[in-house]
């Protein structure tokens, strides 16, 4: 399920992506290409306190067009400006 939020600055949009059954496989090649997050979802994960992807969910705010590309917009290159 996807929502929109209207906390973005005005020349920008946010959206939040959940992980879902439909974007599951986005959201594994996700953590997987972006190493500090796949190492905390693993360390999550191996104390039980993170059942798995499902619990996911992204953020993106930038340009309507970059937010439009979804989960597969978030490159390497930008993973160390996620918050």
């Amino acid at each position: 399920m996807e929502e929109n939020r209207p906390t973005a600055p005005a020349n920008q949009t946010s959206r939040t992506i959940r992980c879902t059954p439909d974007n599951a496989a986005a959201m594994q090649r996700l953590v997987k290409r972006w190493p500090e997050l796949h190492a905390l979802v693993k360390s999550l994960q191996d104390q039980g306190l993170f059942p798995g992807l499902r619990c996911l969910s992204v953020t993106l705010t930038g340009s309507p067009q970059w937010v439009a590309g979804g989960v597969d917009a978030i490159q390497p290159k930008n993973a160390p400006q996620a918050r």
